[in-house]
């Protein structure tokens, strides 16, 4: 027959004893020490030798890439090496595009001159002689491109008026590329204040201004002065002439 233990009181143990010296525990943790540094010996020797490896798979690819582009390198060499001579041609072209700009940044639209004063002129006036005296033309133009907000610096108005129109306010000088003398009749001093006002609204022309005014029996009055031409006369039909030219042929 078993008897069963009251609750509460514990089974009793055998007692244990311990037969080893605290030598041989102190040996066995220099051992389980000396383990745990050769497994981290073993870890970290894997980790080099992972990294190592890694590195050299990248150096070899960047070999492999500089060898890649060396390849295309002397490929597009020597695609540029043929292609040589029409860069010859294009730099040649552009030359000639720049020389031909250089002469013809001066052209003049006379016939715009011309109808603008014939517009200007009322009908009971008429022009008996006309002559055109032009001034410095590429420096007038450089006065032009100088220019900022509509204004234009005083230097280069004087670098541009070579050949200055006589005005009616001789302390403010107005940029002007050219200047037309008239002389001719009209019917009354009446009609040649129409003319000089005609002639100030019209943008090709700058200060119209009338020197003298003579009475005549016969033909009324006799008349002559000068106006000036602005800056809008130029053609300008050169000015994009390479990027027009160039342009057109990146299209094509």
């Amino acid at each position: 027959m078993s008897r069963r233990r009251p609750a509460g009181h514990p089974a009793p143990s055998l007692p244990t004893v311990n037969l080893l010296s605290p030598a041989a525990f102190e040996l066995i943790a220099v051992r389980q020490l000396r383990r745990q540094f050769v497994l981290a010996g073993v870890a970290l020797l894997v980790l080099l030798v992972a990294l190592t490896g890694f590195q050299h798979k990248r150096v070899l690819d960047a070999e492999g890439l500089v060898d890649r582009e060396s390849v295309q390198t002397a490929k597009l060499t020597g695609e540029v090496n043929e292609l040589m001579p029409v860069q010859t041609y294009v730099s040649g072209v552009r030359a000639q595009v720049a020389a031909l700009q250089a002469t013809m940044m001066g052209e003049i639209w006379f016939s715009s001159v011309f109808t603008g004063l014939q517009d200007a002129l009322p009908e009971s006036a008429k022009v008996d002689t006309l002559t055109v005296a032009l001034a410095d033309l590429a420096g007038a133009l450089k006065a032009v491109q100088a220019a900022d907000g509509g204004e234009v610096a005083e230097d280069a108005v004087a670098a541009a008026v070579a050949s200055p129109c006589p005005g009616p306010d001789p302390f403010n000088l107005r940029l002007v590329v050219g200047c037309v003398s008239i002389a001719g009749t009209a019917a009354s001093r009446a009609a040649v204040g129409e003319l000089v006002i005609a002639l100030g609204e019209n943008g090709l022309f700058v200060e119209p201004f009338i020197t003298t005014t003579t009475s005549a029996d016969s033909t009324g009055v006799a008349f002559s002065g000068s106006v000036g031409l602005s800056e809008k006369v130029f053609s300008g039909q050169y000015v994009d002439l390479a990027d027009e030219l160039f342009d057109e042929k990146a299209d094509k």
